[in-house]
């Protein structure tokens, strides 16, 4: 079986409320930041999830992730039995250290402590932006490889190239640097890869134009267009006519819809494979993978 027909979870456990990301509440996000600043507390989560029958969690590169693959590579119940969905790069990484250096800057940073990178690479990442731009497959090949060396060891499922960076290549029409990562992480990792997007109606063109067929694509979908572009209609329209894999995240619009309602509404939507779902305590999952199995038996859930 070839990693594209890799059987998917129907359903991912979240990472946001980890790293205490909340989209309505920086209050709310804070709290859970100190809940799991443990990072034992995690595990302990993860474990009750896998009891439950949810042995998927996403994850990106976050500064914690290190101390978290560790502790699970060491559990060895859960190194066999939970695989990993990696979304990287983690931006916000980036995004925070450019403000104080610059982002070429932080690029030579990033890939010099790397092993992956090349004399090629290096030059490229000192160059001019307008260079960077043109060898910009080489840069992000070589960050893939560093950033997914901290999950070495364990079950790497999926990896999705982060939304930032997707539609950035959907905007430079650059078609060809996500095949070319589609390539690589199947080569280089023996992984699925993904594409998190903003906007799936775009991404789907570019992947027509790339060659890539039956892409797998993780977005926001909920019944009230949270964080849906460009529109929610768009978006349902594109789902019902295109051959994708789609894995649906912002399924509870942040907390504003609950469970019962959201899960309604995308037990009819086309084309979805998967659900990713956070969870900030043991009662919250339980709650919540109930209700998504209610709705939802006819996506294996």
């Amino acid at each position: 079986m070839s990693v594209r027909d890799r059987w998917l979870d129907p359903i991912i456990l979240g990472h946001n409320a980890f790293f205490g990301v909340n989209h309505l509440s920086a209050e709310a996000g804070n709290r859970t930041a100190q809940q799991f600043q443990d990072p034992t507390r995690i595990i302990e989560l993860v474990r009750f999830c896998s009891q439950l029958g949810v042995s998927a969690m996403m994850m990106s590169t976050h500064d914690r992730a290190g101390s978290i693959a560790r502790l699970l590579h060491d559990d060895t119940e859960l190194r066999d039995s939970v695989s990993l969905y990696a979304l990287v790069p983690y931006i916000a990484k980036y995004v925070r250290h450019a403000n104080e250096k610059g982002l070429v800057n932080v690029l030579v940073d990033q890939l010099s402590g790397g092993h992956a990178v090349t004399g090629k690479v290096k030059a490229m990442v000192r160059g001019s932006v307008g260079f960077l731009r043109g060898d910009v497959e080489a840069m992000l090949l070589s960050l893939v490889d560093l950033e997914l060396a901290v999950f070495q060891g364990l079950n790497l499922k999926v990896v999705f190239l982060h939304d930032t960076l997707t539609d950035l290549a959907i905007g430079w029409k650059l078609s060809h640097l996500l095949k070319r990562f589609a390539e690589h992480v199947a080569t280089k990792h023996g992984a699925r890869a993904g594409f998190c997007t903003k906007n799936v109606p775009a991404l789907l063109t570019t992947c027509r134009d790339a060659g890539l067929e039956h892409p797998l694509i993780m977005a926001a979908v909920n019944k009230v267009g949270f964080q849906v572009n460009p529109s929610l209609p768009d978006l349902e329209k594109s789902l019902g006519s295109e051959d994708l894999d789609l894995v649906a995240m912002s399924t509870l619009a942040a907390g504003y819809l609950k469970p019962e309602e959201a899960f309604a509404y995308l037990a009819s939507v086309p084309q979805l494979r998967s659900l990713v779902i956070g969870a900030s305590s043991p009662r919250h999952a339980e709650e919540t993978f109930a209700a998504a199995r209610r709705h939802l038996p006819h996506k294996n859930t």
